[in-house]
């Protein structure tokens, strides 16, 4: 999907998105428009034609793996990795989801190969569709498909239909997830989005990342101290990786929001819980990558399936006939324009009133 552009290009700008509707809806590709720099790839991927070879269906990519590295998957309908016993080969796991057991398939962590065996990335990155839309909008486009998910063949208990749908603009883009029980009794949902974001100049040491307060004692580990910040706090050399519970939006922050900046380049991204179900965002910036994974989930969920989040622990299970929605927003802006803003109005002497 493809946009002109509104401005002369003195504001960023996206410009295009590319979603794969025969791969659970992967975000291929975001391109944006920015002010000295020109059309600039905001996801860390490979290319195209290097997707289309890494998305084979079979062997490494038997499960859909390649979808994690591959610009940024769609996590349904488990967001957080799962544990449980180890089959004999090493492929798949017994894995007891809320009563029931199920057999998942072991996914590496490309990002911690060392990392212990466990089910990742959801289950719809291999799935397709076979009624993908496009619809045109005045500033834009959007872009969706739904699966029929069903029980993800026989990996996961009850009954679901998902339908997933991009919508491009000139300084935003929505993200939907809607995850609808379409079975007799209540099954457990999580979603999310695994983006692997660009840091575009490349200088990672300079790059500042703001996190969301949050609400939930003692989540916040001492990796991420300091990112909660106004400005956040820059990246340097430092390992990142830390998962929010509970997050809650700043004053003007429409949703939790994880803003990334890169000043060499006057960049600045935001990502926006946009829905009430969002109560967990996981933030990975490897030291020594150019990139930063930042991943809002409904629903998060540790390692046996627990919820994270004590105080809406119900909402994990989707009683039948109802629907959990995932929006997310990403939207662009320029540093400068936020330090300007501010000082201006550290700086403002409000005038006598006529006498």
């Amino acid at each position: 999907m493809k946009r002109l552009q509104t401005y002369t290009g003195e504001v960023p700008e996206f410009t295009a998105i590319t979603v794969l509707p025969g791969r659970g809806m992967d975000i291929a590709s975001i391109k944006a428009f920015l002010p000295g720099r020109g059309e600039t790839e905001l996801l860390n991927a490979p290319s195209l034609s290097q997707i289309a070879a890494l998305m084979t269906g079979t062997g490494a990519d038997s499960h859909g793996e390649a979808n994690a590295t591959a610009g940024g998957a769609f996590l349904v309908p488990f967001a957080n990795p799962l544990a449980g016993a180890v089959s004999a080969d090493g492929k798949n796991l017994a894995v007891n989801v809320h009563g029931k057991s199920v057999s998942l398939p072991v996914v590496i962590d490309p990002d911690r190969p060392a990392a212990p065996p466990m089910a990742r990335f959801g289950l719809l990155s291999p799935m397709s569709t076979s009624i993908p839309q496009i619809n045109t909008m005045p500033d834009g486009s959007e872009g969706r498909a739904t699966y029929e998910t069903g029980n993800f063949g026989g990996h996961w208990p009850g009954k679901l239909q998902v339908t997933v749908s991009a919508l491009l603009s000139g300084r935003a883009i929505d993200l939907l997830i809607s995850s609808t029980n379409i079975g007799s009794e209540p099954v457990p949902v999580s979603s999310g989005w695994y983006p692997r974001l660009a840091i575009p100049s490349g200088n990672r040491a300079q790059a500042t990342v703001r996190l969301p307060k949050t609400s939930t004692a003692g989540n916040l580990s001492s990796s991420s101290d300091g990112f909660n910040a106004r400005q956040g706090k820059a990246l340097g050399a430092q390992d990142l990786d830390v998962t929010l519970v509970n997050p809650k939006p700043s004053l003007f922050d429409n949703g939790p929001t994880v803003e990334l900046r890169d000043p060499a380049i006057d960049y600045g991204l935001r990502v926006v819980g946009m829905s009430a179900s969002i109560n967990g965002i996981r933030v990975l910036a490897p030291a020594g990558k150019n990139w930063i994974v930042v991943s809002p989930v409904a629903n998060p969920t540790d390692s046996s399936g627990k919820p994270l989040d004590a105080e809406n622990a119900n909402d994990l299970m989707l009683a039948p006939g109802k629907t959990l929605q995932w929006r997310v927003r990403l939207e662009l802006f320029m540093p400068s324009t936020q330090v300007k803003a501010a000082n201006d109005a550290s700086t403002f002497t409000p005038v006598s009133a006529r006498p």
